[in-house]
């Protein structure tokens, strides 16, 4: 069902907003990352190296009191996160020194010392250590880093490399872009956030060649009838073409991860805010930056 038809909305001609949109948040990215690499970012304990123990109480938790008991005690960077309508809760905790199990022996002495009467016991326990977790951000920059190799090699084989290269420059714009909001909403970078950033950019990917896939079919088809091409126009007109199934598509994503936004719990809000906005900067790229990139790199090497 196409509820959008016959538009002419002029995509390219807002380019020169788009870029500078897409420029702040771009650098607000790379902000982002070079405080991930000196340490000073909102890392989680999965590359930090940390603590992570689920508790589930007898009694209704005074999470305030257990927050001073352990600061008080020493521990630093607390997150607790209690679930709705049960008396169980995470409390999530960066690692001071290397002893991992006299430091989880330490939490479990203060929580209990700062509930008295109301027994708790441990449903999991999860430990990371400081070599692990350096170990696991490399290989998340690592793993951004193929996928957009793989983004170039991929869409250069199946069109040309005019468009191979506006894709990986719209995946990178896309992923520094999501960082940028992330960095200005100070989310904390957890692995569930890092795979949302790489499901991200498959769908990113695969919204860009849709688009992508409309111009190549315009251009054969241009070229086959031997008319006179504009470029600029010709890409208009292939988004507007699409316009329906790129709305369609976002709009039943968008539902369903503000379901798990609002729905999913503490647990589950940064994964589904970064793939909520993911998705927003995903789609918005394949028309404001990957086509414009695409017709911009025609012209200059393309003539």
């Amino acid at each position: 069902m196409e509820f959008i038809r016959n538009t002419h909305f002029d995509f390219l001609g807002k380019k020169k907003i788009s870029f500078v949109i897409s420029s702040v948040l771009v650098i607000l990215g790379i902000i982002e990352v070079i405080t991930m690499l000196l340490g000073t970012a909102n890392i989680g304990i999965d590359f930090t190296g940390g603590l992570t123990m689920q508790l589930l109480f007898k009694h209704k938790l005074n999470v305030p009191l257990v927050r001073k008991s352990l600061t008080s005690g020493g521990f630093k960077d607390i997150k607790i996160i209690k679930f709705k309508g049960k008396n169980e809760c995470i409390i999530k905790t960066k690692l001071i020194g290397n002893n991992i199990t006299k430091y989880a022996n330490k939490l479990k002495s203060l929580v209990k010392k700062s509930s008295p009467g109301n027994p708790f016991k441990v449903i999991s326990n999860e430990m990371v250590g400081p070599s692990v977790g350096s170990s696991m951000t490399k290989d998340a920059i690592i793993a951004i880093i193929i996928a957009i190799i793989s983004i170039v090699i991929y869409i250069t084989w199946r069109f040309e490399f005019r468009f191979g290269a506006a894709a990986a420059i719209g995946l990178a714009h896309d992923i520094l872009a999501l960082l940028g909001i992330i960095f200005i909403f100070d989310k904390e970078i957890t692995l569930l956030v890092i795979t949302a950033i790489l499901t991200v950019a498959g769908y990113s990917l695969t919204d860009k060649v849709v688009v992508f896939d409309r111009i190549r079919e315009n251009l054969k088809l241009s070229s086959e009838q031997k008319q006179s091409i504009n470029l600029k126009n010709l890409v208009n007109k292939s988004i507007n073409e699409v316009l329906t199934r790129t709305v369609v598509t976002s709009l039943t994503v968008i539902l369903v991860v503000l379901s798990l936004f609002f729905l999913g719990g503490s647990v589950l809000h940064d994964f589904a805010f970064t793939l909520l906005f993911g998705v927003i900067i995903g789609t918005y790229s394949s028309i404001f930056i990957a086509s414009p990139i695409m017709v911009i790199f025609n012209e200059k090497y393309y003539k």
